[in-house]
């Protein structure tokens, strides 16, 4: 794996880091399948893809100090893994987000603020961070939370035989790749605990969005006792395998149907549960999901396609709409004997209308991929990189939105002779989310390959969690997914395409391409740099190892139980923060 954690002035940080991949396979995801809804496998719209009129108490639902509050909120996949060394996807971490304590957290504003650290102090330099952890830090079994129950997880997460997906991100602590590559041992590390509150962090390098790395995910911490008497196998697979410090804890998790969090009674900071109870119900199927959002059995639900969305309206609720920053694509595995052929890729890039996709497959106002990095990041100024890499490119776009069929045309009779077949002898398939809406998305690229290249595609419905499992073990052709950005950088979109990045399920890489991102990685001239993600966006956009599709605006409906909501190209939700009627 390469690093990804590269020099970024203050200048750039303008936003703030969170996020996580996914599919679009129901109705909303960010990456993480929960609002898109054609992906193989993901939470309602992607990615990272109900009516209630009032919050009314059920019989046996009073306490001593009143009735208690509870919201229902739709989540459109089964998690892939709640271990927050394993999950990846963006309504994973937005659970993991409300049950476990970092060192920072981002508030309303996604800007990091010290958490489960009390204060931090920063060496001149900028290489040390020494925390110091709050005293009333508790875990939800009664445990203190200690300096060490961050080493451990960061061990863990850069452990080899853990294969956390997201192991890159920590490597912008001092020795932490080395580490996994077993090059040093763990004392020769940059993480060094001084007492039990006391974590001294030492980096690779000067890193100006450390604070975002801090308060993800994958740096949460884990009770290490708790996890060694449950097992990497058992840890949060379900209820009374969580041990955790955050407002919520898990305390019940009927798989492919609910999740149930509750206060957690040791937590510091009653502010951040404004809610009693939490209950995600897993809903793929976006129709599925709008029925009990009208039926009041769910507060909250996105709208996935403009059948939906109309639905919706009609019945006289408002619709809120956000940038979640996800790009969508049909992923593609390269080391398959016809599409590890370039020609064949991009035939299948160029075949198809981006623009019709969105107009006829979804009805909602997304915007086609344009660039591979999402326009909601921005980049050496500030500003929008896409808009800036177009710019530079002096297009529109970086592929054609309406396609090119006679040039797609071209490029499949080359790749058929340098295959040596026939376009009848092309065995493809395409792997989307198994709810109706991802399967209709499907089946448009089903149609226009067909029609415009006399390419007969099947296509696979698949579960979130089979078809990630799919990607990842190369068991695939194409498979439609999506990416949010984890933080506001290109680097978020662009370091995914390494040779052995976790998160690169296409089988492709070139040395050339590594050494773009090794070198944007210590470049400290924010316009050289630019110019390095420059030439990796055309690069994706030459080999094709994805099938751009489309930029997503999640949209979404509240029933009157809730009053202000947060959610953003960097927080799916927060229901920390939720402001109740």
């Amino acid at each position: 794996m390469r690093k990804i954690i590269a020099l970024v002035l203050a200048l750039m940080l303008v936003v703030t880091c969170f996020a996580a991949c996914g599919d679009n396979g129901t109705s909303s995801t960010s990456s993480d399948a929960s609002t898109s809804s054609a992906a193989s496998g993901d939470e309602s719209s992607e990615a990272s893809d109900t009516e209630s009129s009032e919050a009314e108490s059920s019989e046996g639902e009073e306490t001593s100090s009143g009735d208690v509050s509870e919201l229902n909120i739709r989540i459109g996949m089964e998690p892939t893994s709640m271990n927050t060394l394993n999950s990846t996807y963006s309504n994973e971490f937005s659970l993991i987000n409300h049950m476990y304590d970092k060192l920072y957290m981002l508030d309303e504003n996604d800007t990091p603020q010290p958490s489960a650290a009390e204060t931090v102090d920063v060496s001149d330099d900028q290489l040390v961070y020494t925390f110091h952890l709050r005293e009333d830090g508790m875990w939800s079994n009664g445990d203190p939370v200690t300096a060490g129950d961050f080493a451990f997880a960061w061990q863990q997460a850069l452990n080899p035989e853990v294969a956390a997906d997201y192991a890159y991100f920590l490597f912008f602590i001092k020795n932490a790749e080395p580490y996994l590559n077993g090059e040093v041992e763990w004392e020769e590390v940059g993480v060094k605990v001084i007492d039990d509150l006391t974590l001294e962090v030492t980096l690779e390098h000067p890193t100006a969005y450390a604070p975002f790395m801090f308060a993800f995910g994958t740096l949460a911490p884990i009770n290490q006792a708790f996890y060694e008497e449950c097992g990497q196998d058992l840890y949060n697979s379900d209820p009374e395998y969580f041990c955790t410090n955050g407002a919520y804890t898990m305390t019940e998790w009927t798989h492919n149907s609910e999740i149930v969090l509750t206060k957690n009674e040791h937590y510091r900071d009653p502010s951040k549960q404004p809610v009693d109870t939490l209950n995600f119900k897993i809903i793929s199927d976006g129709q599925a999901a709008l029925t009990s959002f009208l039926a009041g059995e769910l507060d909250m639900t996105e709208l996935g396609t403009q059948q939906i969305m109309q639905q919706a309206e009609d019945a006289g609720y408002e619709i809120h709409s956000y940038s979640d920053g996800s790009s969508f694509y049909a992923m593609v595995n390269c080391s398959d004997p016809q599409l590890s052929n370039v020609n064949l890729r991009r035939a299948l890039a160029l075949g198809f209308d981006k623009q019709g996709f969105i107009d006829v497959a979804i009805g909602l106002p997304y915007s086609p991929m344009k660039a591979f990095t999402a326009p909601a990041v921005n980049g050496a100024d500030g500003t929008s990189f896409s808009e800036a890499l177009l710019a530079h490119e002096g297009v529109d776009a970086m592929a054609p939105v309406n396609g090119d069929v006679e040039k797609a045309q071209e490029y499949l009779e080359t790749a058929l002779s340098e295959l040596g077949i026939t376009v009848d002898q092309l065995t493809l398939s395409l792997d989307c989310g198994d709810s109706q809406d991802a399967q209709t998305q499907a089946a448009f690229l089903q149609n226009q390959w067909l029609e415009n290249l006399g390419i007969d595609v099947a296509i696979n419905p698949k579960q979130t969690k089979d078809g990630s499992a799919d990607r990842k073990n190369g068991n695939y052709q194409m498979s439609i997914t999506g990416w949010s950005p984890d933080y506001n950088d290109p680097m978020t979109f662009l370091d995914m395409w390494v040779s052995d990045g976790g998160n690169n399920d296409t089988r492709w890489g070139t040395d050339e391409y590594d050494s773009l991102i090794d070198q944007a990685t210590v470049e400290t001239d924010l316009e050289a740099r630019q110019e390095m993600f420059y030439q990796c966006e055309e690069v994706v956009f030459d080999q094709y190892f994805i099938i751009p599709i489309y930029n997503r605006t999640q949209s979404y409906v509240v029933s009157d139980k809730i009053a202000n909501i947060q959610r953003s190209t960097f927080t799916d939700f927060n229901l920390m923060t939720v402001e109740l009627a």
